[in-house]
């Protein structure tokens, strides 16, 4: 910056017939003579003085203020995000466990079913399988056969195979 002022010492300044410009000048010769300024040149480095410290300091005081003031309201407002969050969660959380203990009992119902149903089914084809045909019973029966000559069973049940293991062998 001193390399700038070095090479621009001396600047001019032009007032046109602009009201704006007309109103400046007024300005500026009413505060030459309340204050005794020896130049024009001093007038305009003590405005610039007072205009940049006055508005940093301002600026950084206000800035840091407004900043402040905004961090508060954020900090308010993230607490209040959180209590929403937290209050949503907890209802979809409570939402999930209703609906899983909903499902459990349905899952129950179906199990019982499911079971009664296939004690049901297991019963009548162990049944069938336990009891002889009655043209085979009276075969057996009338005829000493030895246990080479009995005739082959029929092809076992996969399904029956897997629930004998869950019968009692006494029956």
């Amino acid at each position: 910056m001193a390399l700038w002022a070095k090479n621009k010492a001396n600047f001019s300044v032009a007032f046109t017939e602009d009201a704006a410009d007309q109103t400046l000048l007024a300005a500026i010769e009413k505060e030459l003579a309340f204050t005794k300024y020896q130049t024009f040149s001093n007038l305009c480095k003590q405005a610039l003085w007072q205009f940049l410290s006055v508005s940093e300091s301002a600026s950084s005081t206000d800035s840091s203020e407004r900043l402040e003031q905004r961090i508060a309201e954020l900090a308010v407002r993230f607490a209040e995000f959180e209590r929403n969050v937290s209050a949503e969660e907890l209802s979809r959380l409570e939402g999930l466990e209703h609906h899983l203990s909903q499902l459990g009992a349905q899952l129950d119902q179906l199990q019982g079913s499911v079971d009664s149903k296939f004690a049901q089914v297991s019963f009548a084809q162990v049944s069938k399988v336990v009891e002889p045909d009655p043209i085979e019973s009276e075969s057996v029966a009338n005829d000493t056969v030895s246990d080479a000559e009995v005739p082959p069973r029929r092809e076992s049940d996969p399904l029956l195979e897997r629930l004998s293991s869950l019968l009692p062998q006494d029956f």
